[in-house]
């Protein structure tokens, strides 16, 4: 099919606008659908309040899974050009204070670690990327230079939207700038609230948050500090948590000189103004820090929340408008950039007419069990953290003593029992959509799931497993802008599917591999992959009836 025309210009204050999707929120996860619209050639109008991206830090990591999905979109050397340097590594420190003794260290690899990991593995347990520690400022920059220069995607800031109401054949959305109060009307096809935890389009379509609310306050404060004598008391680190004295945190976002400080050591009720950011900070420290400047402080309260619903009609939510993750793990926006590449090619599908209803109704069956494992998954690692408060003894660990020791010792053990925060591959890379009305099932039993561990399988719904070819390259370099044909047993095999797909319009790749090591992880000697890189059928031989296999993994047929 013929991708969509460009977008003709905005007109303001009269008749409505005609548009494709309109994506309301220009967040990473925003743009990233925005991205990925473009990819699959689908033009798409982002509406944002704020003038200009965030200034503050906020996130702190994207995920090895979220960079693969990254690279697909050409960003992966975008962000880490801009992260923090690849041989830092990700130790996360456990001490009573800066001052006060260590009594605990989860030992995470550097991403030149993670490389050499990555380039060593050939079973398919590995990721084609490697994690990458970067600000969510730098992120947000990156990801709207490419917006704004990609012709496909339509930048409309600082407006905010004010309503939405949709029939059988499109939504209406009005918006509103403000500066100067202007109003913009616009009729499109399809609108997705990317629009966080106070979402616009998540009222409309009254979706419910389902979970827990205010399950613990933090305070936190963004500062920039080139005090390392204070800082790296205990050696460099990615964070470090303080025992003993509530659930905390000192981040560190870039290894320079910018920081974030997270803290439960403020009770309900006190407002940001009223806290001593230098007091507080000497505090947890232990000593006196020297701060060069604090950038922003706040008081909150961390949500696990999902929403009973994703979709209704023409109108989707995705990212923290579907889900609210407390910050351990590093789910949140990580499970929204996953939201926001599932979302994007199946729309992008039903809009060039090769995609179905059932392909959109996939999106909320897909993604939402993710959502449910991420929120289980941040509140299990949070208890680790709570229960270490529980079991430690401010002073038994600074005490100089027998007992002391003694007590450092079980706490270290303790730590060392429970490294999973930052290591739970199966809730990163392991989810399958087991479920999906779009995804083929064969009568082999899926192997069992386990949160911590990763385990490679085509099973269909599963991520298609990484595993390096002769070249150096991956088979998941070649799932981006359509179906992939992985076959073990050449060429002509294909040769039905492949008249079928074009006949219908369908994208497909045929990846022809004669590698016995990838066809032991592969499974099969036909695995069929969407642009997500997930299995959507797998085989030794195809149907006879190619066209009916196509018609289902694109929704257009039961």
């Amino acid at each position: 099919m013929t991708a969509p025309a460009p977008q003709p210009a905005l007109v303001f204050g009269g008749a409505p606008n005609r548009r494709s999707i309109v994506i309301s929120g220009a967040g990473p996860v925003g743009m990233v659908l925005a991205l990925e619209l473009s990819l699959h050639g689908v033009p798409s109008t982002l509406i944002e309040q704020a003038p200009h991206t965030t200034p503050f830090p906020k996130m702190d990591l994207t995920n090895a899974r979220s960079m693969e999905l990254l690279d697909r979109l050409d960003l992966a050397d975008t962000i880490r050009s801009i992260g923090v340097p690849a041989e830092h590594s990700f130790d996360v420190v456990f001490a009573r204070s800066m001052a006060g003794p260590q009594v605990g260290r989860w030992h995470y690899p550097s991403v030149d670690d993670m490389w050499t990991w990555i380039r060593e593995t050939t079973d398919g347990t590995a990721p084609a990327q490697a994690w990458q520690r970067v600000t969510q400022i730098e992120v947000e920059r990156a990801l709207m230079e490419r917006c704004l220069a990609d012709p496909r995607i339509e930048v409309v800031r600082p407006w905010r939207v004010t309503s939405i109401a949709q029939d059988d054949d499109g939504a209406d959305v009005t918006a509103v700038s403000r500066t100067d109060g202007a109003e913009l009307r616009i009729r499109a096809d399809y609108v997705v609230g990317a629009d966080g935890a106070g979402s616009v389009v998540r009222r409309v379509i009254d979706a419910q948050m389902e979970g827990e609310r205010g399950v613990v306050t933090f305070c936190q404060v963004h500062f920039k500090s080139r005090d390392l004598d204070t800082l790296h008391s205990h050696g460099q680190f990615w964070h470090t948590f303080f025992v003993g004295g509530g659930v905390g945190a000192i981040i560190a976002q870039d290894e320079v000189d910018t920081w974030t400080l997270q803290t439960t050591a403020i009770t309900d009720g006190v407002a940001t103004e009223d806290v001593d950011k230098q007091e507080l900070l000497d505090s947890v420290c232990g000593r006196h820090l020297e701060i060069d400047e604090v950038l922003q402080s706040s008081i909150w309260q961390a949500n696990v929340l999902v929403a009973d619903r994703y979709r209704q009609g023409r109108l989707f939510v995705a990212g923290d408008a579907a889900h609210e993750f407390i910050p351990t793990g590093g789910y949140g926006l990580n499970t929204g950039f996953a939201d926001a590449v599932n979302l994007g090619w199946k729309l992008a599908a039903v809009i060039r007419g090769f995609g179905g209803e059932r392909l959109l109704d996939s999106y909320e069956i897909e993604r939402r069990p993710v959502a449910i494992l991420g929120r289980d998954w941040s509140f299990r690692h949070l208890g680790v953290h709570v229960k270490s408060q529980e079991l430690a003894d401010p002073d038994l660990i600074e005490a100089d003593t027998p007992d002391g020791e003694k007590h450092r010792a079980e706490l270290a053990e303790y730590f060392a029992a429970n490294t999973g925060e930052h290591g739970s591959w199966g809730v990163e890379m392991g989810y399958r959509y087991a479920d999906s009305p779009v995804v083929l099932g064969d009568d082999e039993p899926a192997p069992p799931f386990d949160g911590a561990t990763y385990s490679p399988t085509t099973t269909p719904g599963a991520r298609a497993p990484h595993v390096p070819l002769a070249d150096g390259s991956s088979p998941l370099d070649h799932f981006r802008a359509g179906f992939t044909l992985v076959s073990f047993v050449g060429a002509s095999v294909a040769d039905k599917l492949v008249k079928d797909a074009a006949a219908a319009g369908v994208p497909l790749e045929l990846l022809t591999l004669d590698d016995p090591n990838v066809r032991r992880v592969y499974e099969r000697d036909l695995v069929l992959v969407r642009p997500d890189g997930h299995v959507a059928w797998r085989g030794d031989a195809l149907p006879d009836d190619t066209e009916t296999l196509l018609a289902r993994v694109t929704g257009r047929a039961e």
